[in-house]
């Protein structure tokens, strides 16, 4: 008697029995216990009987890769402690499987984080080498039957995709052009006389091409049935199996008992038509991977050193050997070589772990790490990667998980449709069984294949993808597609005022105090220019003819001040309580006040404009919104924001970073959809709290991790337009999924009354999703055209 493994479902006549559970082999139940003895039950609860039987390999296969030359091929980031690598994990088939991996450092606390993309089947993980090498992390996912794939950077480089549904498209269109040839005596019975034992010939010829046409061109239909029907679930490929299955067996019927020529024309030609559907919706999901269109227009730009002169560039035209400097809280966007006597790098955007990490000159540092303290000088050393950055920005979010509201119903939708469907067809088989058995395989089988939930599916994706990717070349750029339903969904908008409505490129400085001399000028430029907030940019701006000098022990308190030595002298600038000023009255422009060597010397005072057009910002999207004014400065701009902002108790001032997230928590507590628009450099948290965080990227091409979209300052003015633009795709996905429903309802309509033939449910069936996707596609496109986009 055969029974199923309780881990991976495979059937055997001769088991292990193993905790009253059945299962295939030692193997199978090793990882079981390993499971068990961490609490990883749940593994279980999710998909029935989920792993994968396969042979582990043992630490000593892996030995290589300890090797530091192919080790830094492998992987992405390295410290000397903590590394970073991406696999490919092609035995990932379920959300068990997700899970497992996802919870690694449940099994090893060498393992800091692992997440999985499921489409591509691949596992990005971070590991703590000094208890878990990268050997034995090759070994651990290999004891619980996830063997990776390893490709170096040559490898990667060499990957193609694989050409076998190609090969199985072109042997299924040869079998079914054969199979119609050998029909034609059928087709002109009226007009041509042949010898029935040609004829006969002729069927049974079909009969043995049409094999391989099932079992290799249309295998995966009964591999991917079987698997799900093992494991509970009934996917769309069972029905296309029985319909497949069905027409064979029935065609097969009649030529054996010579009652008829069969379906073997109808059978080949559904395969072939199928194998055209999967290779048109293959080719849709590719390009649905924004991964390399989004890489090529990420807004991340840095400062080039080049003849002892600053130039802010866009990061894909950095190259080997370029000189570049990053300030306090920037990101560094190559792998670079140290050339400041230190640095101190915080590595929580690739790891996780938010403990700085110390480094000496001459030592390399990685793509991703964030600067604290002094502004740093580095020589790069690989050419940059602008998609590693975006991933990287995607995979830090808390919220980067969370599908779109109308994905989690298609889903839910769709896993019922299936089981619907084969109701529906049994129903429709009795039904003319009993009224005309000629009819009944054949409405059978066209029920089967004309429904099915794949234009669904490709209507919200294809949608907000296409959407976005318009958005991109437009200089919003969405962490993830889901967020324009997001979008659409707000109904309170909080900007921050300093570096988001203020243009912190144009602005007027003086000096009030004792008069100051070049070298006491040249230290107050030196600490203003390690610093990215704009009134440190304004001043360093000001002060751009005098010396910049080194500076050491640099610190940055958020909102409030900077300090730092300069030549053995004690520099502070900042709020008057941050440099403990006597003198605190209010004034009409922002104040820096300076102490060198704890001593008051004066305060400048820096005035911003507002940017062109703030007024008609503001005043737009307070035609669909709260509009909310935060601000760290004081209050003597009041007047300026009441004669635009409806509400005076939606503008606060003398806000800290803290205070500004707590505003913004306390609307989304009141029910709020709140879109928080700041520059990403005091409004971190608010940007983190809000349900959409938009940081405005000026010149500098700031990025923000924290934020879940970045639009170009310029183009600030636009962002109605740009929600005004999500609401129609929210409305285009709507019409989409109307148009879906009105096929599967209209196709099953005539497939059910006997009307419509296998053959041509097999050619309309992918025809739906061409029309989702000509329809979102011109729809997204004479949106974005009618709105300028």
């Amino acid at each position: 008697m055969s029974k199923t493994c309780y881990h991976c479902g495979s059937p055997s006549q001769s088991w292990v029995r193993h905790d009253d559970k059945d299962f295939c082999c030692e193997g199978c139940v090793m990882v079981y216990d390993i499971l068990k003895d961490n609490d990883m039950g749940a593994y279980y609860d999710i998909e029935k009987a989920p792993g994968i039987r396969k042979k582990a390999a043992s630490a000593e296969y892996y030995d290589y890769l300890d090797q530091d030359d192919i080790k830094r091929t492998v992987l992405d980031f390295y410290d000397g402690s903590i590394g970073r690598v991406k696999l490919y994990i092609p035995s990932i088939h379920c959300s068990s499987c997700i899970w497992l991996i996802e919870n690694l450092h449940r099994l090893h606390k060498g393992v800091v984080q692992s997440s999985v993309n499921f489409n591509r089947r691949e596992a990005s993980i971070t590991f703590d080498e000094e208890q878990l090498k990268l050997s034995e992390l090759m070994a651990l996912l290999s004891s619980i039957n996830y063997k990776p794939h390893i490709k170096t950077e040559e490898q990667k480089k060499s990957v193609k995709r694989s050409r076998q549904l190609v090969i199985k498209l072109g042997v299924a269109g040869f079998i079914f052009g054969n199979v119609m040839l050998l029909s034609f005596p059928d087709y002109l019975s009226d007009d041509i006389v042949l010898n029935a034992d040609i004829i006969a010939w002729f069927k049974w010829i079909s009969v043995l091409l049409s094999i391989p046409a099932m079992f290799f061109s249309g295998n995966e239909y009964f591999i991917t049935a079987w698997k799900n029907i093992r494991r509970g679930i009934v996917s769309i490929d069972m029905p296309i199996a029985l319909g497949i299955i069905a027409i064979f067996l029935r065609s097969l019927f009649e030529i054996i008992t010579d009652a008829g020529s069969g379906y073997l024309d109808s059978l080949t030609g559904l395969v072939f038509f199928l194998l055209i559907g999967k290779w048109y919706q293959a080719k849709t999901y590719e390009a649905l991977s924004f991964d390399n269109d989004f890489s090529s227009y990420f807004p991340l730009g840095i400062t080039r050193i080049n003849d002892n002169q600053e130039e802010i560039v866009p990061i894909h035209q950095l190259e080997t050997g370029d000189k570049i400097q990053v300030r306090n809280g920037e990101i560094i966007p190559a792998d670079a070589k140290l050339l400041s006597l230190s640095a101190s790098i915080d590595y929580s955007f690739i790891t996780g772990e938010s403990v700085p990490v110390a480094k000496k000159k001459e030592e390399l540092i990685y793509a991703g790490g964030r600067v604290i303290g002094n502004a740093l000088l580095l020589e790069v050393e690989k050419k940059v990667e602008t998609g590693y950055l975006a991933e990287l920005w995607k995979e830090r979010s808390e919220n980067e998980e969370k599908e779109s509201m109308i994905s989690q119903t298609l889903n839910t939708v769709s896993k019922y449709f299936t089981i619907a469907i084969i109701l529906i067809s049994a129903a429709t088989g009795f039904y003319w069984a009993w009224q005309d058995a000629s009819k009944a395989v054949m409405a059978f089988t066209s029920v089967l294949i004309i429904a099915c939930p794949c234009a669904l599916a490709l209507s919200v994706p294809f949608a907000f993808g296409h959407a976005s990717r318009i958005l991109g070349r437009n200089h919003l750029y969405l962490k993830l597609s889901s967020i324009i339903e997001r979008l659409t969904k707000v109904d309170a908008i909080v900007f921050d005022k300093t570096g988001t409505l203020t243009d912190p490129d144009n602005f007027e400085v003086n000096f009030e105090g004792e008069e100051l001399d070049d070298y006491s000028l040249s230290m107050i430029k030196s600490i203003a220019h390690q610093s990215r907030h704009p009134l440190s940019r304004a001043l360093y701006r000001y002060l751009a003819d005098y010396n910049d000098f080194e500076v050491i022990d640099f610190e940055e308190q958020e909102g409030a001040g900077v300090t730092g030595i300069v030549m053995n002298h004690s520099v502070k600038l900042g709020s008057a309580e941050y440099v403990d000023a006597s003198s605190k009255e209010a004034s009409e422009a922002a104040r820096v006040y300076v102490k060198i060597d704890n001593r008051q010397l004066g305060h400048f005072t820096i005035k911003n404009f507002y940017r062109s057009n703030w007024k008609t910002l503001l005043q737009k999207v307070q035609a669909y919104s709260e509009v909310h004014v935060l601000s760290g400065d004081n209050d003597v701009e009041r007047e300026v924001l009441q004669d635009v902002i409806k509400k005076n108790d939606n503008i606060r001032f003398y806000q800290s970073p803290i205070d500004k997230q707590h505003y913004v928590e306390k609307l989304k507590a009141s029910g709020k959809r709140v879109l928080m628009v700041g520059d990403g450099l005091n409004d971190v948290g608010a940007l983190k709290a809000a349900d959409v965080g938009i940081a405005v990227a000026d010149e500098v091409y700031q990025f923000s991790p924290s934020s879940d979209v970045i639009i170009r300052a310029n183009d600030l003015v636009y962002l109605p337009r740009f929600i005004r633009f999500s609401k129609s795709a929210l409305k285009i996905v709507y019409a989409a999924i109307i148009i879906s429903f009105i096929y599967n309802v209209v196709g099953l309509s005539f497939a059910v009354s006997g009307n419509l033939s296998p053959l041509f449910a097999a050619v309309l069936m992918p025809l739906s999703s061409v029309s989702v996707v000509v329809f979102t596609s011109i729809s997204v496109m004479m949106s974005a055209k009618k709105r300028n986009l």
